[in-house]
C-alpha cells in the first residue's frame, strides 16, 4: 500500500513540473499570414534561451501576433520569470521578424535593468 502512495506522489509532482512553464499563442483571426505553430515554438525557444542567461529561468512565454496593417505583422511577447515580467512589442513584414524583434526589445530592457543595479563605484583616479 505504501508503494502506491509513493507512484501517485511522483506522478503528482512530475505533473506540477510540467505545468511550471508554459507556452501562449494568440493570432488574431485577420492575420493574413501562414503561422506554422512548431516554427513559432522553435523560435521562441530559441530566443527564450537567450534570455535565461540574463534572467531566471522562465515559466511562461506569451505571443500574440495581429496585422495592425496589410504589410506588417506586430508581436507581443510577454515573459514572466521568477524575478518578474517582460513585455516586447514589435512590428515587421513578416512573423519570424516581428517576434525576434519583440524578444530584443526585452533583451535590451533586461541589460538596461542589469546594468542600474550593478553598484556604483567611485573614481580614485
Amino acid at each position: 500500500m505504501n508503494h502506491y502512495r509513493h507512484n501517485r506522489r511522483d506522478t503528482v509532482t512530475n505533473k506540477i513540473l510540467v505545468m511550471k512553464k508554459s507556452f501562449l499563442l494568440h493570432i488574431d483571426k485577420n492575420t493574413v499570414q501562414d503561422i506554422p505553430f512548431e516554427e513559432i515554438s522553435f523560435l521562441s525557444s530559441l530566443k527564450a534561451n537567450l534570455l535565461e542567461e540574463i534572467i531566471d529561468e522562465i515559466y511562461i512565454i506569451e505571443i500574440s501576433l495581429s496585422n495592425p496593417d496589410e504589410c506588417e505583422v506586430a508581436a507581443l511577447v510577454k515573459i514572466g520569470a521568477y524575478c518578474g515580467e517582460y513585455t516586447g512589442y514589435a512590428c515587421g513584414p513578416r512573423w519570424e521578424t516581428a517576434v525576434a524583434k519583440a524578444f530584443e526589445s526585452i533583451r535590451h530592457q533586461l541589460k538596461l535593468l542589469a546594468n542600474l543595479s550593478l553598484p556604483v563605484q567611485e573614481n580614485t583616479n
